[in-house]
C-alpha cells in the first residue's frame, strides 16, 4: 500500500513539474511596465432645421364680412436645434413691395392684375394685439422669435392678419411668397 501511495505521490508530482514547465512557456515573463495616457475628443457642432405649413387665409369677402372685420389665419414654424444652440426666426418681406399707410407698413398679395393687391401682415404674437410684425431684422426679432434648442422639435405660431375694409380688391386668387430664415 505504500508502495501505491509512493508511485501515486511520484506520478502527481511529475504531473505538477510538466504542468508547471508548460504553463511558464505559455506565459511571458514581464520585467517593467509603462503607461501612457490617451486622449479621447468629439466635437458637436450646432445645427438647425426648418419647417412650416402655409399661410392659408382662405376667401376674403370684400363686401360682407370683411367689410367690417380682419380675417385671420395661423400657420406654425417648427425648428429642431442641437441642444444649447439659440437662433431667431426672421421673415421677408415677400415678393412685392410693402404698403404704408401713415406709420403702418403692410405686406402685400398679388391677383392677375398689375395693380390687383391685398394688403395683410403677419405678426408674433395676437396677443399684442397684432402690434408685433415679423420682419427679417435679427436684432428686433431676437426677444420675440428665439429659438433655444433642446434637440426636440419646438413650434412656433406665425398669426397672420388681411385688414378689414378692402372694398376695391378685385375679384380673384392672390398670393405672396415669404422666406423665412433661421440665423443661429
Amino acid at each position: 500500500m505504500k508502495k501505491i501511495i509512493s508511485q501515486l505521490l511520484d506520478k502527481t508530482m511529475a504531473m505538477s513539474a510538466i504542468l508547471v514547465s508548460t504553463a511558464s512557456l505559455n506565459l511571458p515573463a514581464y520585467a517593467s511596465i509603462t503607461a501612457e495616457n490617451m486622449n479621447v475628443s468629439s466635437n458637436i457642432t450646432a445645427n438647425c432645421s426648418l419647417s412650416n405649413t402655409d399661410l392659408n387665409f382662405g376667401d376674403y369677402d370684400a363686401t360682407g364680412i370683411n367689410r367690417s372685420r380682419d380675417l385671420l389665419a395661423t400657420a406654425t414654424i417648427s425648428t429642431t436645434c442641437t441642444s444649447g444652440a439659440t437662433g431667431v426666426v426672421t421673415m421677408s418681406i415677400g415678393d412685392h413691395s410693402l404698403y404704408c399707410v401713415s406709420s403702418s407698413c403692410y405686406r402685400r398679395m398679388k391677383g392677375a392684375g398689375d395693380t390687383d393687391f391685398l394688403r395683410y401682415n403677419i405678426y408674433t404674437d395676437e396677443s399684442l394685439n397684432f402690434s408685433a410684425v415679423w420682419n427679417h431684422d435679427v436684432k428686433q426679432m431676437g426677444s420675440v422669435a428665439q429659438v433655444v434648442g433642446d434637440g426636440t422639435s419646438q413650434g412656433m405660431t406665425v398669426y397672420g392678419k388681411i385688414p378689414k375694409n378692402q372694398i376695391n380688391a378685385t375679384a380673384g386668387s392672390y398670393s405672396d411668397t415669404i422666406i423665412i430664415t433661421l440665423t443661429y
